[in-house]
């Protein structure tokens, strides 16, 4: 996998972790992404991955990166959820985040996050992620490229709409003339 595929991957994971809603296209992934990713094509799959050496590499690897995984945006999404729904019992929120960390629904997340991984990388791929996430600059990578998207998020999020609206009104505009 390229320098390029990665850094899309982990931009596609932060950009994930901000809710950002894009149309999807056949492959199940926002046009844009696609439109930067070229020919990589994932599939999801939810059937149980093959036991073998990658397959526990992968579980070590989503280990090493630790509390910036997708398991814990899940619970930052639920968390996020649960304070802004004055509807739900306290209670569902405590389920639904068991249910997501260790019942049926943990399974196929991870079922669907360990096929990603296989199609993306190559043993020596995954022992080389390893060995970087185990590094001071690793993990202080996952940190700090969390906390710059997040915090960037918003403002692009904004620079978007503005910019967004911009266009309706030169679109708009133009319409007038015609």
């Amino acid at each position: 996998m390229t320098p390029r595929k990665v850094i899309i991957l982990l931009i596609m994971f932060h950009l994930i972790t901000l809710r950002v809603a894009a149309q999807n296209n056949s492959n199940g992934l926002p046009a844009a992404f696609q439109s930067l990713i070229g020919d990589l094509k994932l599939k999801v799959d939810t059937t149980a991955p093959p036991e073998d050496s990658l397959t526990k590499k992968i579980r070590i690897l989503r280990a090493e990166r630790g509390s910036f995984s997708f398991d814990s945006v899940i619970k930052y999404q639920i968390v996020s959820q649960q304070a802004n729904d004055t509807k739900r019992p306290k209670e569902y929120y405590l389920n639904l985040l068991d249910e997501c960390q260790h019942g049926y629904a943990h399974h196929q997340i991870e079922n669907i996050l360990i096929n990603l991984y296989r199609q993306c990388f190559t043993e020596k791929e995954v022992d080389q992620l390893v060995e970087f996430y185990k590094t001071s600059v690793g993990k202080r990578m996952m940190i700090d490229i969390f906390m710059i998207t997040a915090t960037a998020g918003a403002a692009i999020q904004q620079i978007v709409k503005v910019t967004s609206e911009k266009f309706d009104q030169k679109m708009k505009a133009e319409e007038k003339k015609k």
